[in-house]
């Protein structure tokens, strides 16, 4: 007989950061975010923004302070934009 998984009492914060490049940014301008664990995920979108990177982290504050120190230093980004959401079950 198959159990069902046990649900986490700790959930993270996660926040969807969209990205706009400034003009000119090269294919690779995100290739340095791979190395953070923080950032599950790295989308390409279309509309007003480029970009859209998934992050999970313990509160709003340690997002705002990531994108701020990690993402938003990266000489090619022009705005952010975060989207913040905790997972409940």
């Amino acid at each position: 007989m198959a159990t069902a998984a046990k649900k986490s009492t700790k959930w993270h914060w996660g926040a969807w950061i969209s990205v706009k490049w400034k003009p000119g940014a090269p294919e690779d301008a995100w290739s340095e975010w791979k190395k953070h664990p923080e950032i599950k995920e790295a989308w390409s979108t279309s509309g007003n923004w480029d970009c859209s990177l998934w992050i999970d982290l313990d509160n709003p504050d340690d997002i705002e302070k990531f994108v701020w120190r990690e993402i938003r230093k990266n000489k090619w980004v022009e705005k952010t934009e975060t989207h913040w959401a905790k997972k409940w079950w």
